[in-house]
């Protein structure tokens, strides 16, 4: 069984996708398509809500109450700060705008329904400042329903369920090959935030976590895991190739390269990518990636500005984004979130001691989780995404 506790090198997964994202949004762009960075989160998003999830099912149920209570204090606190701010600095600065043209697009990020407008070609007149939560849409509207389907699939059927999920994965694959090689244009919305297309990466990393808590076919697994070095190094290539104009392709081989790349720290975390990755700077930027990528936009409008598209313009950028997404991250995002999260702790706890009295059988697979600790005595994975 590959250990379930926290793997450090996963942080460092995030600090991978969110270093391909700024490189896309960066005033000098050196990569051109940060849409790779966004197939990274999604798939090592999928991995870890998923393996949560699993590991509850293994000890009773999935308490629905605090997952949503935990997702909410995980992201909550961050958006509704920067949707704030964004909104004070485009009343002032944005006389062209009315107030309904600003409150629309707010309040439809805070809904976490961004991508539904996008996807029907209906931008809003802010744009880039608020269109880049698109990607939280996706997310959310996808672990709106995936809990359910864990309990409704999974619970009754381990193995038919997962059968399922590799169904859904051929049926979003076919969907992103057709489109990818049937059409090129420079921007498709359905294509780029159609949570059909996008649920690629998020299945993939659901059937991943499926896999590796069950210890289905761990050999067949192992044998990709020597690729994830080179995947690690694919990754920047496929960002930095002009393929934006079929963008399901993108998604697919930047699925493929992070499903490679998953397992190999996952199986080998202390192979040589999973030392790179479980590096302290790569792990504060995987730490800090959710607050960098929603002050990023909002930091690189007012570069622009300042500086124009110019290297002074990036290293301003860098410096203006990691000063907000860390003042976030320390005075709002973790404080509210360790207070949410001690409410749904305290919950949890007393759940699982009472599944533990409850509990006949004392197979690995009835008592997995139950506790603060891993199988191996590591602690468990956070919640994060």
């Amino acid at each position: 069984m590959i250990d379930a506790g926290h793997q450090p090198g996963l942080d460092g997964v995030r600090g991978v996708a969110i270093l391909l994202v700024l490189g896309q949004h960066a005033p000098t762009k050196p990569l051109v398509n940060g849409y790779v960075g966004v197939t990274v989160f999604f798939c090592l998003s999928g991995y870890l809500i998923t393996t949560l999830l699993v590991r509850e099912l293994h000890t009773g149920t999935i308490d629905l109450r605090a997952f949503y209570r935990r997702r909410a204090a995980r992201l909550g606190p961050g958006l509704l700060t920067v949707v704030a701010v964004t909104t004070v600095v485009l009343l002032i600065d944005r006389r062209d705008l009315g107030v309904g043209q600003v409150l629309a697009p707010a309040g439809t990020a805070l809904a976490y329904a961004t991508s539904l407008y996008d996807w029907t070609g209906h931008f809003f007149a802010t744009y880039d400042y608020f269109n880049y939560t698109w990607s939280l849409s996706v997310e959310e509207q996808f672990y709106l329903l995936w809990p359910f389907a864990l309990l409704w699939g999974y619970r009754r059927n381990p193995r038919l369920f997962t059968a399922l999920t590799v169904a859904l994965i051929g049926i979003t694959l076919g969907l992103n090959l057709y489109l990818g090689l049937s059409q090129a244009v420079r921007f498709d919305p359905h294509e780029y935030v159609g949570s059909d297309t996008n649920a690629l990466p998020i299945l993939v990393g659901c059937l991943l976590a499926l896999v590796v808590q069950n210890d289905w076919l761990s050999q067949s697994v192992r044998y990709l895991a020597p690729g994830a070095l080179l995947a690690l190094a694919l990754l920047p290539v496929l960002a930095a190739r002009n393929d934006t104009t079929r963008t399901s392709l993108v998604t697919v081989t930047g699925t493929g390269l992070t499903l490679v790349l998953l397992i190999g720290v996952v199986t080998r975390p202390l192979s040589a990518v999973g030392s790179l990755l479980s590096t302290g700077p790569m792990r504060w930027l995987g730490e800090r990636s959710y607050s960098i990528y929603l002050w990023n936009v909002l930091a690189r409008i007012a570069i622009l500005h300042a500086l124009g598209h110019t290297v002074v313009g990036d290293l301003a950028w860098i410096a203006m984004a990691v000063v907000l997404a860390e003042a976030s991250f320390r005075l709002v995002e973790r404080p509210l979130r360790a207070r949410f999260g001690r409410r749904s702790g305290v919950a949890a706890r007393d759940r699982r001691c009472l599944i533990l009295r409850e509990t006949v059988s004392d197979s690995p697979v009835a008592v997995r989780g139950v506790g603060e600790r891993g199988p191996l005595g590591a602690p468990q994975e956070k919640e994060r995404s």
